[in-house]
């Protein structure tokens, strides 16, 4: 009578260890299929980014200056700082590696950085961003006949004429001058 009692005190410890080994093997297998996804949303992150910037930089490229076109047809991009930076942002965008190693990680990560930058610095200097939200409300207004103030070149905007202060302002000279 003592082996029947003994398998009944035993049984929650093999049903514990049975479940622990069938759990196990699901979280493996589910572990496996949620890294693989997780790391395939990742990389397409990534590889999207360097895209843009590859795109960015085939349409700067088209308008480097070449032997066939006149500079009436296009605008042409000629310094020579801007023309490096094309070049760079090329040389990035062009082969990344495509392994799970760590040092291409690490590179691919340095190329979107240093793309990002070059594209920023492209972009302010050749004065082609993407507008902003506050800089589509100003157009906005403008188009109402409503604008109450007008930017320089520097990216500064002149306040003028009656309201036009919001408190944004410094004294400079005879202007008052807000940062946008």
């Amino acid at each position: 009578m003592t082996d029947i009692l003994d398998s009944v005190l035993n049984l929650e410890e093999e049903y514990y260890t049975l479940g622990h080994q069938e759990g196990t093997l699901a979280g493996q297998t589910a572990g496996r299929l949620e890294g693989r996804a997780f790391g395939i949303e990742t990389a397409f992150q990534k590889y999207l980014q360097l895209g843009i910037i590859k795109g960015r930089t085939k349409i700067w490229q088209s308008r480097l200056p070449s032997d066939n076109t006149t500079t009436t047809e296009k605008i042409k991009i000629s310094n020579p700082r801007h023309i490096k930076h094309i070049t760079l942002l090329q040389t990035l965008s062009t082969t990344p590696p495509i392994r799970n190693e760590e040092d291409d990680v690490e590179e691919v990560d340095d190329r979107i950085r240093r793309g990002k930058a070059k594209v920023k610095i492209l972009e302010n200097t050749l004065r082609e961003g993407l507008p902003t939200d506050e800089e589509e409300q100003e157009q906005n207004e403008e188009e109402k006949g409503k604008k109450i103030s007008r930017k320089s070149g520097s990216g500064i905007a002149i306040a003028g004429g009656a309201g036009a202060a919001t408190g944004l302002e410094t004294e400079f000279e005879d202007f008052k001058i807000r940062r946008s």
